[in-house]
């Protein structure tokens, strides 16, 4: 397809104004940031973009926020709007563009459009509403008028497929099932469409709805907007729709995201942004600007929400969703100072403390603002803080103290007291047990022994304080040992490089059973069968092996990777982002396909549990294949390895921030910092509950054995 190639000249950068206002919404406190655009121009589409940075498409430029205030935007020339705007599976922005064109803009603001054929719509085809969809590809309306959808690929060859006559296609975006979903006005329909073009569309109960926004939820359904008639609906993949009504009417809702709080948010018209649960319970939050106008939304990579609003100064949002329970009375907050480069605590005899009211990206804040400001220390001497009282003249909130190696609240009341009490963190300055090599896989024997693959080949026993280390192979790859105990009293373990699995007793003896060539066995798990079950990555095949050494395979349909043992008596494996069961007889079923799922498959609490990089939750799902619950974790959070723990808890690496967190099936969390990431990284790799309690984790970075005693936090 012929293109117009703009270098990437004209842009402007400014920092904007940034306006910090507390808004009381429900039984919870926000802060809303609105800041103006350097060129204060009509802005439409919001999207989270790479490195982390905001981007926004307006009148005749694309542009982009640094998450501190500093914005950039670049001009698309030769097209008056980007109406909406979305990263691509390239890394760089796609956008719609007024009046017949697709735009692309790489990170440092390089231009290419790609116009519409004639043969395909004309020359005003007012392309709008672009997502990424299947086959990694981006897709959008053409043309409402005509009823089309689009695929456009990253190398700009179009294709274009027609949807139901009189339809007038208001939203689109990507399920979880891989497929489009879209909200059709004309018909009043939801739809479906596969990558391939078939279609299913599903009646909404409230006639003339006047459909507009749609997402996926954080439960699996598709939630979509009735700006007509003022509600807020859901349908489930076989169709079934529940609606809600939005408490002010004729509110005019436009647009929906899914936040980081397991709920969803949207846009109404009338300067409102609103927050509904899963359950479809309802809060609106007004905005403080008297004019605002909000058009669209996104959820930012800092977990917040973003949003613009569509009016002639430029106007860009943000909702802090660190929320509390309303203050009564009035408090201001105490604040640690931030000018040194390694701050002080400030309890040794500087007091008054300062005071400042801000947010957390320091931008100062007007009105009332109860909630938590996290500040951070990079200084070791504040690993062990102890019980410290202080006093200030000044009447105090909370305030959480974080840092790399201790967290501490300070409690405030108001008539000046204070106390500093640090939060429960075990410091690991140094391994705790160190080992002759990198440890990766790791499991748990029945006698309470710790097994580990090390990186030089050999496998380690470590039991009672001791360490036993065994020549097993010539080396283990990052990820490629898996451990497991099997009925036999063996640790059978795979060999990822070598193409076979093996088996050690007890007392050291090893023995290997050879598999097909490019078998790549990547993770193993013992059966209810009593058979080793693991994974065969190149050839896409599910293996058993008897402790016999009798083997068998089966067709996995592409090249799963993790595989465990559910309490339903079946395995379970994870093939990219679709989920599969097969039974002792090796039957084969799918179960649920995770748009964007990363990290792994886990059993523990009997149930099977894995990550959503999409909505950054840790999900919970039942062996039936019902999502029982998401946990939306902490912010930068990678849950790399999990594993039950006590009290109902259940811990994971954070391969992320090179910690151990704890969740609680409440959904609250406590993170157990073991090395400041400015030491060298110890890389975490896998966690197994310990018998005596304990939880102990492989630290490749460093070649050590970790534990942590969850009966001291």
């Amino acid at each position: 397809m012929r293109s117009s190639v703009i270098p990437s000249n004209g842009a402007l950068e400014a920092p904007a104004h940034v306006v910090s206002t507390v808004v009381n919404a429900g039984s919870r406190t926000y802060v809303v940031d609105e800041m103006h655009t350097p060129t204060q121009a009509y802005l439409g589409g919001i999207a989270s973009g790479p490195s982390g940075k905001i981007w926004f498409a307006g009148y005749g430029f694309a542009g982009r926020s640094s998450m501190t205030s500093a914005m950039t935007e670049f001009p698309t020339p030769g097209y008056s709007g980007a109406t909406s705007i979305v990263e691509g599976p390239d890394q760089n922005l796609w956008t719609t563009l007024l009046p017949s064109a697709i735009g692309r803009m790489s990170a440092s603001g390089g231009f290419t459009a790609f116009p519409i054929p004639s043969r395909l719509g004309g020359t005003k085809t007012y392309p709008f509403s672009i997502t990424r969809g299947p086959g990694d590809a981006l897709w959008f309306v053409t043309n409402a008028s005509r009823s089309e959808i689009a695929r456009i690929d990253v190398t700009g060859q179009l294709k274009v497929y027609p949807i139901t006559p009189h339809s007038r296609l208001a939203s689109l975006t990507t399920g979880a099932d891989g497929a489009l979903w879209f909200t059709d006005s004309g018909t009043n329909k939801i739809g479906r469409m596969s990558g391939t073009g078939t279609l299913t569309e599903f009646s909404v109960p409230t006639p003339n709805a006047g459909l507009s926004g749609i997402c996926q939820g954080p439960d699996g359904k598709m939630w979509f907007l009735e700006g007509g008639a003022s509600k807020v609906g859901s349908v489930t993949s076989t169709g079934s729709i529940h609606e809600y009504d939005i408490p002010t009417p004729y509110s005019a809702p436009g647009a929906i995201v899914a936040g980081s709080d397991g709920a969803l948010w949207f846009t109404e018209l009338v300067g409102k942004i609103d927050r509904i649960t899963i359950a479809g319970s309802i809060v609106e939050l007004k905005l403080p600007a008297s004019t605002a106008k909000p058009l669209s939304i996104a959820a930012g990579s800092d977990k917040n929400i973003w949003f613009t609003e569509s009016q002639a100064n430029g106007m860009l949002g943000r909702i802090d969703l660190s929320e509390v329970p309303h203050s009564d009375p009035v408090y201001s907050a105490i604040s640690l100072s931030l000018g040194k480069r390694r701050p002080e605590l400030g309890v040794s005899g500087k007091l008054p403390l300062a005071i400042a009211v801000t947010n957390l990206y320091h931008h100062v804040i007007k009105g009332n603002y109860p909630n938590p400001i996290f500040l951070t220390t990079t200084d070791p001497k504040y690993g062990g803080l102890s019980d410290t009282t202080v006093r200030s003249s000044s009447a105090l909130v909370n305030v959480l103290f974080k840092g790399h190696y201790t967290d501490a609240v300070i409690s405030a009341s108001a008539d000046g007291g204070a106390t500093i009490k640090p939060a429960t963190v075990l410091l690991s300055l140094q391994p705790e047990k160190k080992l002759p090599s990198p440890g990766y896989g790791i499991t748990r024997s029945a006698d309470g022994s710790l097994w580990i693959c090390l990186a030089n080949g050999s496998i380690a026993r470590f039991v009672k304080g001791l360490l036993n280390v065994y020549p097993a192979t010539t080396s283990f790859e990052s990820e490629g040992c898996s451990m497991v105990e099997g009925p036999d009293g063996n640790i059978w373990f795979t060999d990822y490089s070598n193409d076979r699995i093996g088996t050690i007793t007890p007392a050291g003896q090893v023995t290997f059973f050879p598999l097909a060539h490019d078998a790549s066995p990547f993770a193993i798990a013992l059966g209810s069968d009593g058979a080793l079950w693991f994974t065969e990555f190149f050839p896409g095949r599910i293996g058993r092996l008897t402790t016999s050494g009798q083997l068998r395979t089966f067709y996995a349909g592409g090249s799963p990777t993790y595989i465990v043992s559910g309490s339903d008596g079946n395995l379970w494996y994870q093939r990219g982002s679709i989920i599969y069961k097969i039974t002792t007889s090796g039957k084969v079923t799918r179960v649920r396909a995770v748009f964007e799922m990363g990290g792994g498959l886990w059993a523990a609490n009997q149930n099977l549990w894995f990550y959503s990089v999409k909505f950054r939750q840790l999900v919970q799902m039942s062996t039936t294949g019902e999502i029982l619950e998401t946990y939306g974790v902490p912010f930068n959070c990678i849950p790399f390895s999990l594993t039950g723990g006590p009290e109902n808890s259940v811990w994971y690496v954070d391969a992320a921030n090179d910690c151990v967190a704890r969740m609680t099936l409440s959904g609250n969390f406590s993170v157990v910092s073991t090395y400041s990431l400015k030491q060298n990284s110890p890389l975490i790799t896998q966690i197994v509950d310990g018998k005596n309690g304990y939880l102990w984790f492989t630290e490749t970075g460093k070649g050590g054995l970790g534990w942590i005693d969850p009966s001291k936090i």
